[in-house]
């Protein structure tokens, strides 16, 4: 069995002549670098716990975890953590891989595409969402406990910081500690043997000090969720001829909010409100001010963000349903029988955007979705999400579903988790329109690059795959849906989602309806 490649980003180093363009790809633990015009593999870096230093960071991190944790996390030690997260600094000298152990990952891109680790650093909460500011000097990082850090990319040599008390003035002070607890309690006065119990277990635990070690690199608290953090982007537009950043977040309580960036990260501008569920992909249009969201519910959101205004729902069951219908077709099943069964909620798993050339000749950006566990690709011209009655999407002819997209040069390369049979995990395709498609967006295979990238396949024919494993791994974004409801009695499922229209409604309740060229809320 394969293992897929979970993660992957284009890379193009400066310098390079053209048609020079590298891809980065992340296949479990390991990290490889390929020269997708000549087909080599450049370069190869893994996260395997045998260096010097993996023993001392596992201890770090888990300082001041209570015992059961501990024991979790030190199991996951005996082998090498899983990359999730894959980004490339806007001046392309830089990856930072984000690992399933907590740790940030910079390494730098020498030479002809060789990879030379900077740096690792364990963050207090595993990160969910990374980026590299413009400034390439920068990366903001988002965790799934809902706050969001700023880092710089490259950290400079400090010294450790000191765990001193407040008003420590020499060694002395330093080394006081704080009194051990005594129970005001004591044998002579406890009589009953449950209060000897309780008596011994708090003599047991009199030295006891739950006390988390501080990070120990430089780092800065910008702003903070009360839910989930799902996604974070930075995103700029010119205010009064000056260039101005934002720092969007998103979380699993349907809340989209606009912060303004460091050092005034802490003025929230505003929110994009009209989720009722989660929101997991945030996708910025580029040369726009539109902003296209995706997660459990069964449409896009595309937003005018600076206005915090929702423009238009896109719709998308329709098209996820075609996809189970499609599949139930080719594997001589009952189409009706296939849909019931099929769960029908929709869960965005990814949003991309990529160029094509129109029937015009000229360039154009289309949209790309992709739902979990969906053998499609959804291609959306942008300038069709602003037409209020169109709704069709192109689908993407791909048998297996989609993990990551990246665009290399003019192509458009998809990562696609074909373990079961052996498949390529990596298809290539080319977008374009013509004028006999009625404005829809084709993907043509490109044969000729998707052999030279089999070169990944063969180098990652060692790395181990488990399907529990990997479903673990590649399929988390459904588990954010809330659950409504439960199961009639004796079902045995455990518990499962109810339809939202027959549940009692709030009578504060509102519902963003689309009327004409605007917005207006309805009171429910």
């Amino acid at each position: 069995m394969q293992h897929p490649f979970q993660c992957i980003a284009s890379v193009q180093l400066p310098g390079q002549a053209t048609g020079e363009e590298y891809l980065a790809a992340a296949c479990g633990p390991r990290l490889m670098l390929v020269n997708a015009g000549k087909g080599i593999v450049a370069a190869r870096w893994s996260t395997s716990p045998t260096n010097a230093t993996s023993e001392d960071k596992y201890d770090e991190a888990e300082a001041g975890e209570r015992p059961a944790k501990k024991q979790k996390t030190s199991n996951a030690a005996s082998h090498a953590p899983n990359i999730i997260k894959l980004t490339v600094s806007p001046n392309q000298q830089y990856i930072v891989a984000v690992t399933d152990d907590k740790f940030i990952h910079v390494l730098e891109i020498v030479g002809h595409g060789e990879l030379k680790e900077l740096s690792q650093r364990c963050m207090p909460k595993r990160p969910c969402a990374i980026q590299v500011l413009p400034d390439n000097a920068t990366i903001i990082c988002g965790d799934k406990f809902g706050d969001v850090y700023s880092l710089p990319l490259l950290p400079s040599e400090v010294a450790p910081i000191q765990d001193v008390e407040p008003g420590a003035e020499d060694g002395e002070a330093a080394k006081q500690e704080d009194p051990a607890f005594k129970p005001s309690a004591t044998v002579l006065t406890v009589h009953s043997k449950r209060n000897r119990m309780a008596l011994e277990a708090q003599m047991q635990q009199k030295n006891f000090t739950a006390k988390k070690e501080p990070l120990k690199f430089e780092h800065k608290l910008l702003l903070g969720h009360v839910s989930m953090l799902t996604d974070v982007i930075y995103a700029t537009r010119e205010v009064e001829g000056k260039q101005r950043g934002h720092i969007i977040t998103a979380d699993r309580d349907e809340h989209i909010r606009i912060s303004r960036a460091p050092p005034q990260s802490h003025i929230i501008e505003g929110y994009c409100l009209g989720h009722t569920e989660f929101v997991s992909k945030l996708c910025l249009i580029p040369g726009t001010d539109l902003l296209v969201s995706g997660g459990g519910d069964s449409w896009l959101g595309v937003w005018d963000w600076p206005t915090f205004k929702l423009r238009r729902k896109f719709d998308i069951r329709d098209a996820v349903l075609d996809v189970v219908e499609e599949v139930a077709q080719r594997a001589d099943m009952d189409t009706t029988e296939a849909i019931k069964q099929a769960d029908k909620s929709v869960v965005v798993s990814g949003l991309w955007t990529a160029p094509f050339t129109n029937a015009k000749g000229k360039q154009e950006i289309a949209l790309l979705v992709a739902c979990e566990r969906r053998p499609s690709l959804f291609i959306v011209p942008v300038s069709r999400l602003m037409l209020k009655k169109d709704q069709k999407t192109t689908q993407s002819r791909i048998d297996y579903p989609v993990l990551d997209v990246a665009c290399v040069g003019d192509r458009l390369i998809v990562s696609v988790d074909g373990r079961r049979d052996g498949s390529p995990c990596l298809r290539v395709a080319q977008l374009h329109q013509a004028e006999e498609t009625k404005g829809e967006v084709l993907s043509e295979k490109d044969e000729e690059m998707e052999a030279k990238l089999q070169c990944l396949m063969t180098s990652s024919k060692d790395i181990p795959a488990d399907d529990k494993a990997l479903d673990d791994l590649l399929y988390g974004v459904g588990n954010l849906r809330k659950r409504r409801g439960w199961d009639a009695p004796g079902d045995g499922a455990g518990g499962t989602e109810v339809d939202p229209t027959s549940m009692p409604m709030d009578p504060n309740h509102t519902e963003v309806v689309e009327v004409e060229d605007d917005l207006t809320v309805r009171k429910l």
